[in-house]
């Protein structure tokens, strides 16, 4: 019985997430959003940052459908917006200009404060990406090859989790999402 009871306290007691792991450190990219701002990464806040474009017919798009879910699955938890951010840093800046961006966010209809679209220079975007070590390319009919990875940073910009984008085969998983972010805002 004393050891039933022991047991008990331990899984009552025991904490209930794992310590998310430090996998890199993103300096502090100073990306526009497209309404001017340029804190994004200086917000304090976790963030999943994710790349995209405009024009991407298919795994951008049913991504952002996903995220939409995840803000969705994170307000049922309880989380406020506020205390997160999801980050888009699009991948073609000769394209996406600041009108593009709005007009597919408009699309998706994402009023939330606590998404951020960024567009910087062609230059500015390639050292972002070479910091989340993540590879694109753009062939000669403007399609863009790119990684399909998603990353949960932390308030300090630490990548303390990376995740897999739609890419048809399979939805983004939202709950293991929701749970990173959960870990890093208490």
């Amino acid at each position: 019985m004393i050891v039933l009871l022991g047991f008990a306290a331990i899984c009552l007691f025991w904490p209930r997430t794992v310590e998310l792991p430090k996998l890199a450190a993103i300096d502090d990219p100073q990306l526009p959003s497209i309404t001017g701002d340029t804190d994004a990464f200086s917000s304090g806040k976790p963030k999943l940052v994710a790349f995209y474009y405009t024009q991407c017919p298919d795994v951008c798009p049913m991504t952002v459908i996903d995220l939409l879910s995840l803000q969705e699955t994170l307000e049922g938890k309880d989380v406020p917006e506020n205390d997160y951010h999801v980050i888009l840093i699009t991948l073609d800046p000769e394209v996406d200009t600041v009108d593009r961006i709005k007009q597919y966010k408009n699309q998706f209809d994402i009023t939330s404060g606590n998404w951020l679209f960024l567009r910087g220079t062609v230059e500015q975007t390639e050292e972002v990406t070479n910091q989340f070590k993540m590879v694109f390319q753009k062939d000669r009919d403007g399609q863009i090859v790119h990684g399909t990875t998603m990353y949960v940073l932390d308030d300090e910009n630490q990548i303390r989790a990376v995740h897999d984008m739609n890419t048809g085969q399979a939805a983004v998983n939202v709950e293991q999402i929701a749970e990173h972010i959960e870990t890093l805002i208490k």
